[in-house]
């Protein structure tokens, strides 16, 4: 492959990772609305066990989605290496995102996991979704 190949082929999963990543921003509301439906509702434990089931789904979606794009990330920055590697003149483009991502080709393809800011964006709202399905709310006096 040549470079424009490589850079087409990640602009791809790029597209691809946004039209996922706005499925995951869809389920996210959806999944807000059903939690302050459930609590105006007082849903039973059984409704409330599904809710959290759905939440869990949502996140793990989420994770999964963050991880599609590292990897791309990492995939286009060990593609641009191996080719630099084999001899073949890259361009400064080329070479800022070997810079950027820091995979080289000496370390292989990338694995499948996601960053540490998306774990902790995760952890935070599948918090705020145990939260406000299963916590009390404080007494309104």
């Amino acid at each position: 492959m040549n470079e424009f190949e490589i850079s087409q082929l990640a602009q791809l999963n790029f597209i691809n990772n946004a039209i996922y990543l706005l499925c995951v921003i869809v389920m996210t509301i959806l999944a807000f609305y059903l939690i302050r439906r459930s609590r105006e509702l007082n849903a039973p434990t059984y409704g409330k066990a599904v809710l959290t089931i759905f939440c869990t789904c949502i996140i793990f979606f989420g994770l999964q989605v963050s991880s599609f794009l590292v990897q791309a990330q990492k995939n286009m920055s060990y593609q641009f290496s191996e080719l630099k590697q084999s001899g073949t003149e890259i361009s400064s483009t080329a070479e800022a995102i070997i810079s950027q991502f820091g995979h080289s080709f000496e370390m292989g393809p990338a694995p499948f996991n996601p960053d540490l800011p998306s774990i902790i964006i995760w952890a935070t709202i599948g918090f705020m979704f145990i939260g406000g399905i299963w916590f009390k709310y404080p007494d309104q006096k």
